[in-house]
């Protein structure tokens, strides 16, 4: 037995994407329901997420000013050790010039 297709009118397609959406909604709302009958909270959620990410940006904050001193230092370091030549290339001992050992 065969069946033939009926065509849809424009209206049942609005009607149906419509009911798509309540239900997408009322999808919505039973979940929220259902995860605060379980004690999940929203607030909670949302302000543990914003403290990992806040978190993670001041350790990336303490990590790169950590390395730019460093940076300095090792340029600094290095400035000194060229005003203590001379001639430049003279005297090349770098464990002399850092350690100040003779």
């Amino acid at each position: 037995m065969w069946v033939m297709a009926t065509r849809r009118s424009k209206e049942d397609t609005m009607q149906n994407a419509s009911l798509a959406n309540i239900s997408r909604t009322r999808r919505a709302q039973l979940v929220a329901e259902f995860e605060s009958e379980l004690g999940i909270d929203y607030k909670a959620r949302a302000k543990a997420a914003y403290e990992a990410k806040r978190w993670q940006i001041i350790k990336t904050i303490i990590v790169w000013t950590i390395a730019v001193m460093f940076f300095t230092i090792a340029c600094h370091k290095l400035w000194v050790m060229g005003e203590q030549v001379k001639e430049p290339f003279a005297d090349i001992n770098p464990s002399k010039s850092l350690f100040g050992s003779e």
